[in-house]
């Protein structure tokens, strides 16, 4: 580790003085604004989004209204104040991330000459966090009807949160499979359809801006750098969001070029784990503004390794699952006007894995024993447009953006081949190329409309093909070949309208009338067996996916609100296996040939205070979800897979979070109780009576703290903890391979001094090395015959420095 470390720390020596050459150190260095010409409500919302502040607007009725803008780089308080000039009111600054709105005296005559009273000492009141979330127009998340949590740029940092498996552990009732990188899927609120990952479409939709990044494959698993902010959506988003949301949404908001000054930094890391190989990090960002303060390009890259800690005895190999992460990023913003700006995006990432990250039981901990490496890539690009602007009676958001994720895996399949091969070593190679060409426009109401509303339409060609195959890893001889190509359009109109019924409460009515069309073409071919298949098929579902939402806002602080949404996955149709391979019709054994859609309907009761002068923050709902033809990804006896309508399921749960904040200490505690069942299983599939949805365990929640002090004349050193809790579950709905997994914590600790300038973090993840049974698995022709465990990661001790400009 040490040689790693120094070999890490000249790097980035090199890399300071090269930085310093090209721009001067600042003590403190301003923030980069870009507000329109709008009306001040709105505005104050826009800045405090930049900013990443608290505004309390409780006192903005008494302010004139005014339709500022604000363009540049100044400081809050500078911002602040030419937003506010001329309308009558101030601001105070109630601690460093907190301000309220205040109404200024108005000229009175001169009164008689007396000494002035002190001013009040500042107390903590009706601050109110004020949060752009994905519900297609910004608001302030305290207004929100929705389960929705933010979490800051600042707390990923904090708590080490780098991928979607780290933010799952800061963020109520989210889940994410651990087969290992690019290849985990993301579960939310309880529903889950099994880990395996086939034909279905996703659970959750994942959003990176203004581009939806997930489809029929797994997460791509985007590392969470130069992110400002995740927000993640429970419950199912169908009438906005289309179909794959059944879950929710999870939106990734990248921070923004900043078109007013040159600035960039520059991270690494090194780290070591018990029994495992090291692993390194190295990161940067730079800022170029261009055009005279018209425009900015920020240009971002990492690389991240991640050392194994699986043996593999049969191979007589130690710390197999190495795995490199590495990409790039590269957004260019040009405003046009001030009410109109262009925005284009490009991100790429590659995932190298050189081995599966499973163990078996029954040996060591940390071992298995194969006969062929499993590894894994995932290649991964988008590429973006995007147009906003101010019509006057309306804001426009229209994007086209060009998804491509290829993704290559191989397992041993020596022990159990799906069809039968000469004695010897055999690998079964699963090749899966996706693109998808997306469009989507929406109109929303101007933000001091008493009546608001929001509009779209959606347009989408995604193409994907699959090739399988399975070889003798020596002889190279084939045994088994599909070639698959699916074609799917899709095409929906979608809007919502806020009514306000009194001066409390509101009516939220919106859908989705949507329509997709699905073409599969198949080839198949086994040369031993001289057999050979072929299959064309289509699948057309339409429909209308409802949203109904009552609120009632509790005196300033509070809001209670009655949902019921619905979300929907589009049918399909299997056609993997064996030459001879039956697939029937609905009322004969599993597999089918043509799966149904999915539908969700969930009725949800939530709401959210703030208490004790804003210091204690709470949400909560209780929820149903009522779930028709679940798809589940499942085996067939061979260990090819399929795809079943395995009955109906319901959950019924309470979720809550909760966050304090006083001075220093920041305290933040979230959880998950719920009952999911299958209650009406399809006869046709073999699964057990008394199993519940797989990979929902009944109870799992956490706790985070962070406390920081002042340091010399400019430091500050920051500790930071978070613990999780997953509880029980079961891998799958097969009546055969359906062990329970599990029932562990996760844990984590850091301590960093930062500076203006620079930042030094010391952390220990699993830092008791708890090996608890994620909810995994490892290779599919043998998860039948062998109890396969996917452990955590073991403790893991990594020291970080960052350095900015």
């Amino acid at each position: 580790m040490f040689k790693t470390l120094r070999g890490l720390l000249g790097g980035l020596t090199a890399a300071i003085l090269l930085l310093g050459a090209t721009g001067a150190w600042a003590a403190e260095t301003p923030i980069a604004f870009s507000i329109p010409r709008e009306p001040l409500k709105r505005a104050l919302v826009d800045f405090a989004i930049q900013a990443r502040l608290s505004i309390s607007t409780g006192a903005l009725a008494a302010c004139r209204p005014t339709t500022p803008s604000l363009k540049g780089r100044f400081t809050p308080r500078e911002g602040l104040a030419r937003l506010l000039a001329g309308s009558g009111c101030g601001f105070r600054f109630i601690d460093a991330q907190s301000v309220e709105i205040i109404p200024l005296p108005r000229p009175m005559p001169e009164p008689p000459v007396r000494p002035a009273p002190p001013p009040p000492p500042p107390t903590v009141q009706d601050v109110a966090p004020i949060v752009v979330v994905a519900t297609r127009a910004p608001t302030p998340i305290d207004q929100l009807a929705y389960s929705v949590s933010a979490v800051t740029r600042a707390e990923l940092l904090g708590q080490g949160a780098t991928d979607a498996g780290g933010l799952a552990l800061l963020t109520p009732a989210m889940t994410v499979t651990n087969l290992g990188q690019g290849r985990d899927k993301i579960l939310l609120r309880g529903l889950s359809d099994g880990p395996l990952t086939g034909r279905t479409q996703s659970m959750v939709g994942v959003y990176l801006d203004d581009m939806r990044i997930t489809s029929s494959a797994p997460d791509p698993d985007l590392r969470l750098t130069d992110i400002a902010q995740v927000e993640v959506l429970r419950g199912p988003q169908g009438a906005l969001y289309g179909s794959g949301s059944l879950g929710g949404v999870v939106h990734l908001i990248t921070v923004a070029p900043d078109p007013t000054s040159l600035s960039g930094w520059v991270s690494g890391s090194a780290g070591a784990t018990r029994g495992g190989d090291p692993s390194s990090t190295l990161e940067g960002m730079i800022n170029l503004p261009l055009f005279n303060g018209r425009a900015a390009l920020r240009l971002v890259a990492w690389r991240e390794v991640e050392g194994g800690y699986i043996d593999d005895a049969g191979l007589g190999l130690k710390n197999v699952n190495r795995s490199v992460r590495q990409g790039r990023r590269a957004s260019l913003s040009v405003d046009l006007s001030p009410d109109w700006s262009v925005t284009f995006s490009r991100v790429d990432q590659a995932i190298n894995a050189d081995d599966t990250q499973y163990a078996l039981a029954g040996l060591p901990p940390y071992v298995r024993s194969n006969a062929l490496r499993e590894p894994h890539d995932s290649d991964f690009s988008a590429t973006s447009l995007s147009v906003r602007g101010d019509l006057g009676w309306s804001r426009l958001r229209w994007s086209t953006s060009l998804v491509q994720h290829a993704l290559t895996s191989r397992y041993d399949a020596t022990s159990a081949p799906p069809l039968p091969m000469p004695a010897g070593l055999s690998a079964f190679d699963d090749d899966n190329s996706i693109r998808s060409l997306i469009s989507e426009a929406s109109l929303t109401s101007p933000a001091d409309a008493k009546i608001t509303w929001l509009g779209g339409i959606y347009l989408s060609h995604t193409r994907q093909i699959v090739d399988l195959s399975l070889t003798g890893a020596a002889s190279s001889v084939v045994g088994f070949t599909e070639h698959r190509l699916d074609r799917l359009d899709e095409a929906a109109l979608f809007g919502e309208i806020v009514l306000p019924l009194t001066s409390r409460l509101d009516v939220t009515v919106g859908g989705r009338l949507f329509s997709s069309r699905t073409r599969v073409d198949s080839q198949i071919a086994a040369p031993l067996l001289a057999t050979a298949s072929a299959f064309s098929g289509r699948v057309n579902q339409s429909g209308f996916a409802p949203k109904l939402v009552l609120s009632y806002r509790v005196g300033d602080h509070g809001l209670i609100y009655l949902q019921a949404a619905e979300g929907y996955r589009a049918g399909g149709l299997n056609t993997t296996g064996a030459p001879g391979q039956l697939f029937s019709a609905p009322g004969g054994p599993e597999p089918y040939r043509a799966y149904q859609g999915d539908e969700l309907l969930s009725l949800e009761l939530g709401g959210n205070v703030s208490l004790l002068d804003g210091r204690l923050r709470l949400r909560a709902a209780v929820f149903e979800a009522w779930w028709t033809n679940i798809q589940s990804d499942q085996l067939l006896a061979s260990g090819l897979p399929f795809t079943a309508n395995i009955g109906d399921g319901r959950n019924v749960g309470l979720e809550a979070e909760a966050a304090w904040r006083s001075g220093p200490l920041t305290l933040r505690g979230d959880l998950l109780v719920n009952s999911p069942e299958l209650d009406h299983a399809n006869p046709a599939f073999p699964a057990r009576a008394d199993l519940a949805l797989a990979g929902v365990p009944e109870f799992s929640g956490g706790v985070s703290a962070g406390y920081g002090w002042e340091v010399g004349a400019s430091g500050r050193i920051e500790v930071t903890g978070r613990y999780a809790w997953v509880g029980r579950s079961t891998l799958t709905f097969d009546a055969v391979t359906a062990p329970s997994m599990g029932g562990y914590s996760a844990a984590r600790l850091a301590i960093a001094l930062t500076e203006p300038r620079w930042m030094l973090g010391l952390a220990v993840d699993n830092p008791t090395s708890e090996r608890g049974d994620t909810f995994a698995y490892g290779n599919p022709f043998t998860l039948r015959t062998a109890r396969q465990l996917t452990p955590q990661r073991p403790a893991t001790v990594s020291v970080t420095l960052k350095v900015s400009y």
